[in-house]
């Protein structure tokens, strides 16, 4: 009887930990769906299974723009160093684990000259300067992308960049209507530039922070926007179009249509409506299921495209079929690892500390990612065939 109440409590401490951990009333559980939509497509595309997945990216950017406006120009009073410190116990631990791993695990026995491509991709994805670095060495979508396990930090790398413009935003300009009209300002001039790039054939403006500052102020500026209250039925048909929306796109868009290029403001417009319309059937139903996926979708992002490229290069093939699905299903487990033992903990810690501890943990982080970015170069720099 005591014995079988002891694994009852077990049992119920465990399910307590798994529903807070993955399903949090704390938090809107339909932008956690859009999250997992998001990386699932990222994933698929990647894969070679979803022509359109690429607009996972563009979800994300939205959803980022969202949260980071409402931290840095809404919350009261802003305080610049626990947003910093935020973002960076946030997003450095998980990259720093995963850069590490890959580099460890696969520098040593690739061609010299992939050796010294793959450490300097690494090197400037922990400095968060790859998409600067990508735009001038490799295509996105051309075939030779598939060599480099770090690759995808591109956008990792125009995120920590957005924080800093709006971080400068917020330090600089400190009454409300004029944040907002530098941040209307913003999208306005980079949604210009973007559509100026896709005219004028930019390719490369696909890793360019310019050409997506305006989706990353989309989002901030739902803040700003006069916020509709719909009734239920009106919430539900808009919430239901969006969600068709994005579902479609993901299937019939082509390259052509990825950033710089106007056709791209139909996703982020459904991302905008979906996120400004109160939670209702529709979104239960066809988002909250995708949720769980959506709290640990940072460090899927992560790994699952360094684990394709590594198959890639230790079977000697292009991946696919069954062979990809195993892949993406290991890529999957060293994801959930990733959240449990590095990202939720470096989250934890950081909310535990004491305001001069945190900053000098965060200044640590720095140092960390610092440190093994010039172990990167130097390898870069010994394995360069001259």
């Amino acid at each position: 009887m005591i014995q079988s109440q002891a694994v009852n409590a077990a049992h119920n401490t465990w399910r307590r930990i798994l529903q807070n951990e993955f399903f949090p009333t704390s938090r809107r559980r339909d932008i956690d769906g859009l999250r997992g939509l998001a990386v699932l497509s990222v994933m698929l595309f990647h894969a070679g299974w979803l022509q359109g997945g690429f607009i996972g990216v563009d979800i994300f950017i939205v959803i980022s723009g969202y949260f980071i406006g409402h931290s840095a120009l809404v919350t009261q009073p802003f305080q610049p160093m626990r947003f910093i410190c935020r973002r960076l116990y946030r997003l450095l631990p998980a990259l720093l684990c995963m850069i590490a791993a890959i580099s460890a695990g696969m520098l040593w026995w690739v061609l010299q000259s992939d050796r010294a491509d793959i450490a300097i991709n690494g090197a400037y994805a922990l400095v968060y300067l790859s998409n600067i670095w990508a735009s001038g060495h490799v295509g996105y979508f051309e075939g030779q992308s598939i060599a480099y396990p770090f690759l995808h930090t591109w956008s990792l790398s125009l995120e920590m960049q957005f924080y800093l413009v709006i971080l400068a935003v917020a330090l600089a300009v400190r009454l409300a209507p004029l944040r907002h009209m530098v941040v209307i300002g913003i999208f306005v001039l980079s949604l210009g530039y973007d559509l100026y790039s896709h005219f004028t054939g930019d390719t490369q403006g696909y890793y360019n922070i310019l050409d997506r500052l305006w989706e990353f102020s989309l989002g901030a500026m739902i803040w700003i926007l006069p916020r509709p209250q719909p009734g239920r039925a009106v919430s539900n048909i808009v919430c239901g179009v969006a969600i068709a929306l994005l579902v479609g796109v993901m299937f019939f868009y082509t390259l052509q249509y990825a950033c710089p290029s106007y056709m791209i403001v139909v996703p982020c417009l459904a991302v905008m409506a979906i996120i400004m319309c109160p939670q209702h059937d529709v979104a239960r139903m066809a988002l909250v299921p995708l949720s769980p996926l959506g709290v640990v979708s940072y460090s899927v992002y992560l790994w699952h495209w360094p684990a394709i490229v590594v198959a890639n290069y230790l079977l000697q093939f292009q991946v696919h079929g069954m062979v990809m699905g195993g892949v993406l299903l290991a890529a999957l487990v060293a994801s959930l690892l990733s959240y449990v033992f590095v990202e939720r903990v470096f989250l934890d810690y950081e909310g535990r500390l004491t305001p001069t501890a945190r900053n000098y943990g965060a200044l640590a982080l720095v140092g960390a990612c610092g440190g093994l970015a010039m172990i990167l170069f130097y390898i870069s720099s010994v394995s360069r065939v001259h």
